[in-house]
């Protein structure tokens, strides 16, 4: 019996002591952290040096529907999640599709809203595809968590903003505008 509750212990500190190799975890969504913990159990935290990767976008403007190219830019890196957000939001809106090699679509709020690591392959440059809600009311910017490894990673991410086409009905914090 103390043999099998040795087993079980050392298999869960095994366990916490991983990083997420196949993609963020669900409990990343809004916080964009992603929770990496040291082998000696204290949690690994977020750089605060400059980052050095970039996130660009393909458009500086989208109407409702429109596929915008979103790139993650910068030296190879492992693990990353990816959302369009509204402007001081923390949901994801819009879908992503087509995920590259070693990236993978997953869900936070609704339909695949989010991108992510589908394993800890090097990754370098990576260009995904978002698709604007079709009832699109604000403007969107990108943000990523990118991890160059599962002790090193940089928050808060940013693309530049993407404003929503002329003719469309805006929100900002709710109000039509």
């Amino acid at each position: 019996m103390r043999n099998m509750l040795a087993v079980l212990v050392l298999v869960c500190a095994v366990s916490v002591c991983s990083a997420f190799p196949n993609g963020a975890p669900r409990g990343a969504c809004v916080t964009m952290t992603p929770g990496h913990i040291y082998f000696n159990l204290t949690r690994v935290h977020a750089q605060t040096t400059a980052s050095p990767y970039t996130v660009t976008v393909g458009s500086n403007q989208y109407k409702p529907g429109d596929m915008v190219k979103v790139q993650i830019v910068g030296p190879q890196f492992e693990g990353f999640l990816l959302q369009a957000r509204h402007n001081g939001n923390t949901a994801p809106v819009g879908a992503f599709s087509n995920p590259p090699t070693d990236t993978k679509a997953v869900t936070c709020t609704s339909g695949s809203d989010s991108m992510t690591h589908a394993n800890p392959n090097a990754k370098q440059n990576i260009t995904l595809t978002w698709t604007a809600p079709t009832d699109a009311r604000a403007d969107v910017m990108f943000i990523a968590t990118v991890a160059q490894e599962k002790n090193m990673f940089w928050l808060n991410n940013t693309s530049p903003m993407v404003t929503l086409a002329q003719g469309y009905k805006k929100e900002v914090n709710g109000n039509h505008v």
